[in-house]
């Protein structure tokens, strides 16, 4: 299932226009990188794109926070971490 989790930004991003304080969303999938893909294609984004640092998943801001459903706490964004972590393991 495609999940986004709510965050600000820390800093400035001037290249995308992002300020400090803005709102963003981690958009991820908890069961394949391909379920995350499918979402990006469908929303013109491109694979490139993922972020593939503690979980894959895209970066939403500006208009496109309106492509995000309802979010995730913070503590299921660690439990979905850390089953990512597990699969990738095995």
């Amino acid at each position: 299932m495609i999940r986004y989790h709510y965050h600000t930004s820390r800093k400035d991003i001037s290249r995308l226009g992002i300020s400090k304080g803005d709102p963003l969303c981690h958009v991820y999938s908890d069961a394949s990188r391909e379920e995350l893909e499918a979402w990006g294609r469908r929303h013109g984004l491109e694979p490139a794109w993922i972020h593939d640092s503690t979980l894959p998943h895209f970066d939403a801001f500006g208009a496109r926070l309106e492509w995000c459903g309802p979010g995730v706490s913070r503590a299921e964004l660690r439990d979905h971490i850390r089953a990512w972590r597990a699969r990738r393991k095995a």
